[in-house]
This record gives structure tokens, C-alpha cells and sequence, in this order.
């Protein structure tokens, strides 16, 4: 039998980074019940770990600066993540993330990996504007439809505009929605093999250095009028 998760207030998570920080150690809100935060406007020097957590809303990282690693393994957010015009200079790891209400990551650099592999989104997968210096990999993951009081929230892919210094892993995705990659920069390869994609695949104004995989990959279109 499962433990419950210890519950974390607001007030104790302000004392966890602030003891974390003078101590020089990763802040540890691993397995725990968070409540809806937001860590927007902080410049933060050490790791976050927030592995195997409940978050019962959304979390919200807006210009912020980690100076370490952002690690969301495993973690079930109720309601939407966002991280907008940040700057993390480690890995951002979110393997086993399950979001019920939109992924946003927006006009955000990364100074190593980002890591969504075997998750499951509600809503989109936002990742225009961003810059990586290494790999973007979303293996294994399910991006579906929801509706909402405002009408629905098809389970679209966004990566416009994006800079990613290594590969775009995309392999075995299923997505009820479109994937939009238009505009952006890939240094080495775009793996989109075995990914079911209901609608279409754009890559107009894209520049993909390596290779573009695509072996069984399903989709209603894949329109690519790349740039050399």
C-alpha cells in the first residue's frame, strides 16, 4: 500500500529553497502534496526537485532564473505548467509527467536537456520560442484533447520559432491535435518515427541540419517547404 504524500504548504516551501540555498544543496519537494505556486520573478541557485509529486494546481515559472536543474519526473500537476521568458541552465527533466491542463513553455533557454518522455498532456504541448543547447525528446508521449467551460483544447504540438542546438526526438508520439514545428533551427536530427499525429505535420521555414526521420509516422499532411 501506497504512502500518502506529506503535504507542503506555501509557507513551508519558501522555508525549504531558502534553507536549500544557504545550505548549497538541491531543494528537496520530492513525493509530497503541493498546492498551486508560483516561483515567477526568483533567481534561484540550485536545483529544484520536485520528483513523484502531486502539484492540485497549476505551477508557474515566469522570468525566473534556476541556475541548476528543474526536475518534474513523474510529477501529476491538476492543472497547467508553465514556464515563460526563464532562463535554466541544467537539465529540465519531466519523464512521467501527467498535466491535465496544458504544458506551456515559452521564450525559455536551456542550457542543457529537455526531457518529456513517457508523459501524458492535456491540452497542447507549447514549446515555441525556446532555445536548447542539447536535445529535445518527448518519446512515448500522449498529447489529447480537453474541453473546457471556454470550449476545447485540441492536443496540438507548438515548437515555432525554436532554436535546438542538438535532435528533436518526437518518436512514438500520439497527438489528437497538429504538430506546428514551422520556423524553427535543429542542429542535428528530427525523429518523428512511429508517431501517430492526427492532423498535420508543418515544417515550413524550418532548418534541420541532420536528418528528418520519419518511418512510420502517420499524419493527415506533412508540408515542408524547408529552408536550405
Amino acid at each position: 500500500m501506497e504512502q500518502p504524500l506529506q503535504r507542503l504548504s506555501a509557507d513551508e516551501i519558501e522555508k525549504e529553497l531558502r534553507k536549500a540555498e544557504k545550505e548549497q544543496r538541491p531543494a528537496d519537494f520530492s513525493y509530497k502534496l503541493i498546492p498551486e505556486f508560483s516561483f515567477s520573478n526568483k533567481e534561484i541557485s540550485i536545483n529544484l526537485n520536485f520528483k513523484g509529486s502531486t502539484i492540485q494546481g497549476a505551477a508557474y515559472f515566469d522570468n525566473c532564473k534556476i541556475n541548476g536543474d528543474l526536475i518534474l519526473e513523474d510529477v501529476l500537476i491538476y492543472a497547467t505548467l508553465y514556464v515563460a521568458n526563464s532562463l535554466i541552465k541544467g537539465n529540465f527533466l519531466a519523464s512521467g509527467i501527467r498535466v491535465r491542463e496544458v504544458v506551456n513553455l515559452v521564450a525559455t533557454s536551456f542550457g542543457k536537456n529537455v526531457i518529456f518522455d513517457n508523459a501524458s498532456i492535456k491540452g497542447f504541448l507549447g514549446l515555441n520560442k525556446v532555445k536548447l543547447e542539447e536535445n529535445l525528446s518527448a518519446k512515448n508521449v500522449s498529447i489529447i484533447n480537453i474541453s473546457t467551460k471556454t470550449g476545447t483544447i485540441r492536443g496540438d504540438i507548438f515548437l515555432k520559432q525554436a532554436h535546438i542546438k542538438g535532435s528533436v526526438i518526437f518518436e512514438e508520439i500520439t497527438a489528437e491535435g497538429l504538430a506546428n514545428l514551422e520556423d524553427s533551427f535543429i542542429g542535428e536530427d528530427l525523429n518523428l518515427q512511429n508517431s501517430q499525429i492526427k492532423e498535420n505535420v508543418l515544417l515550413t521555414g524550418t532548418i534541420i541540419e541532420g536528418d528528418v526521420l520519419s518511418t512510420g509516422l502517420e499524419c493527415k499532411n506533412l508540408i515542408a517547404h524547408m529552408k536550405e
